[in-house]
């Protein structure tokens, strides 16, 4: 399916990488797992660096306007 996704964007001149995740929104990694099918924690780390390294972008600009 994710082919198949990747192709349609294509069609549709969608080009650009967009990395947003269900745990960026707020939702608990147990919940993600879950519903992912991902068994342990250690399978689902890479996707929690990505938050992490999301939120401290956010707080450096955060602090940068302060």
């Amino acid at each position: 399916m994710n082919r198949d996704v990747k192709e349609l964007c294509k069609l549709a001149g969608i080009n650009e990488v967009i990395r947003v995740t269900t745990l960026s929104l707020g939702i608990p990694p147990n919940v993600v797992m879950k519903w992912t099918g991902h068994n342990d924690y250690k399978s689902m780390k890479p996707y929690i660096d990505i938050v992490d390294t999301i939120k401290a972008t956010s707080m450096t600009k955060l602090n940068g306007l302060l």
